[in-house]
């Protein structure tokens, strides 16, 4: 492998052009496990081929710092962390100092660092020589995501890879919390809210995709640091707002379920079938909940729906609302996405009033259903 990558280094230096004081540029093609594949520029200086590492940030997760100077590049991530400086050819990695083949220099506002060490870092494989593509290529390296949020003088880590969560009490002691039950895709942003029984209710959503039409949503309840409940649910293109209380009582929704939690105790008082109240296989939203009835969305058909919690009557509400030109929408409509527009507003007694937010022809009305019926 070394006799490869010298012949291609000297082949370099004989037939492409000079660029970035005496160096040549190649190619190279780098693949991650996880997040695809990146290609372009490689420039060999003094006998040594260079990669654009802060090209490569948004592939292998890692978060890049400046010092003061400019000069000194820190990546950190999860488990992981490298720093070089400009122009010198010692490094560290992972804490500990290392020799460079060659000092990282800057080119078109771009740091540049050794391929070998690049890989290496990266925990990828063995580099190799493609001769008839004329590309240094390297496989299988890893990324090192990791997402930190402080609480209340704790810090929440949720390791990207994984979904695993840790939380690191002030003397840095750091122990698994909870494990969210797959990878966080892209972006994650999370909420902490104490209940006025003492609970703690942790929630992260990730969206993720292009435009970002997967969204998915993890919750749990925390009492006396011991997570007690949890949930997860995953919702495509279309995205309401579930309800999450209802007086001193929790609501924790996973999309095909709603358990209803006793704040203070943690105590698991009820739990509702939602694919059985919404008649077919998906991943529901709970729009409204109160103690006789609430609001039911389907994520994949987008009907709104009346659910009596004592009898389990279902009301298909867009029937009972709408007239036939918005009747005829709603059956056909796949634009901006399936389903109506009903949107609830209040309650007054036994009404519940809605409006219609039909996008293209709002109608201005208000509508209402009379529950006591």
């Amino acid at each position: 492998m070394k006799r490869s990558i010298t012949i291609f280094i000297l082949a370099l230096l004989l037939i492409l052009p000079a660029t970035a004081g005496a160096a040549a540029q190649g190619k190279y093609e780098f693949h991650w496990m996880e997040s695809g594949s990146l290609g372009g520029t490689a420039l060999v200086k003094n006998g040594v081929t260079f990669v654009p590492l802060t090209r490569m940030t948004a592939y292998f997760k890692l978060d890049l710092s400046w010092d003061a100077t400019g000069k000194r590049a820190q990546f950190n991530g999860w488990n992981k962390s490298l720093a070089v400086r400009v122009g010198s050819l010692t490094g560290m990695l992972d804490g500990k100092m290392v020799k460079l083949p060659g000092a990282p220099f800057l080119f078109e506002k771009e740091l540049y660092i050794p391929a070998r060490f690049a890989v290496q870092a990266l925990g990828g494989g063995r580099l190799t020589w493609d001769a008839p593509t004329k590309t240094l290529k390297a496989e299988q390296l890893q990324t090192f995501r990791k997402y930190d949020f402080v609480h209340e003088g704790l810090k929440y880590t949720v390791e990207g890879k994984s979904g695993i969560l840790y939380v690191t009490d002030g003397k840095g002691v750091r122990r698994e919390l909870a494990k969210l039950g797959t990878s966080i895709k892209e972006y994650l942003s999370s909420n902490f809210e104490g209940t006025p029984g003492g609970l703690l209710i942790i929630s992260f959503a990730d969206h993720y995709g292009e435009p970002l039409l997967n969204n998915q949503y993890f919750t749990l309840v925390v009492k006396e640091g011991k997570v007690i409940h949890q949930a997860s649910v995953h919702y495509w293109n279309r995205v309401e707002v579930n309800v999450t209380k209802l007086g001193s009582q929790l609501l924790l929704i996973d999309g095909k379920t709603l358990r209803i939690i006793e704040d203070g105790t943690g105590e698991l008082l009820e739990t509702i079938d939602l694919v059985k109240l919404g008649g077919e296989a998906d991943h529901y939203f709970v729009e409204y909940f109160d103690k006789d009835v609430f609001l039911l969305r389907g994520n994949k058909d987008g009907i709104l729906k009346l659910v009596d919690r004592g009898t389990s009557a279902v009301t298909v509400l867009y029937k009972e609302l709408l007239d036939t030109q918005h009747q005829e929408y709603v059956k056909y409509n796949d634009t901006p996405y399936r389903g109506d527009f009903l949107k609830f507003m209040k309650r007054e007694g036994d009404l519940l009033y809605f409006k219609n937010e039909f996008p293209y022809d709002k109608d201005n009305n208000i509508y209402s259903v009379n529950v006591a019926d």
